[in-house]
């Protein structure tokens, strides 16, 4: 939401600047020269940079993406050995309830 107060405002100066600038101009680049409006320059630049932009972060995602689908892994790992370790230990207090109740019984018949 913060962003679109940023973006919006950036974004209608920019459309304000493009309509008001359509006259050809001449532009160069060290040897290369070419006419061109000064608002379709500044829209290509900008969508070259709002690109160059995009993959930067698209690139600094792949590596916490990486991340958490390592941590997804080895939460499943982990959830999978505690369901071992409650049945190990429920087959385990399982005898040993019974084995008091037997000793009583066999003390009581003595």
């Amino acid at each position: 939401m913060i962003r679109l107060f940023v973006v919006i405002p950036f974004l209608l100066v920019l459309l304000v600047f493009c309509a008001s600038n359509q006259d050809p101009q001449n532009m160069w680049l060290m040897i290369y020269t070419w006419r061109c409006s000064l608002g379709v320059f500044a829209l290509v630049v900008s969508a070259i940079a709002f690109l160059i932009g995009a993959f930067c972060f698209w690139v600094s995602e792949l590596g916490q993406r990486r991340r958490a689908r390592k941590a997804e892994q080895r939460v499943k790992e982990l959830e999978a050995q505690l369901l071992k370790v409650q049945a190990a230990s429920i087959s385990d207090v399982a005898p040993a309830a019974h084995t008091p109740d037997s000793l009583t019984e066999e003390s009581v018949r003595t």
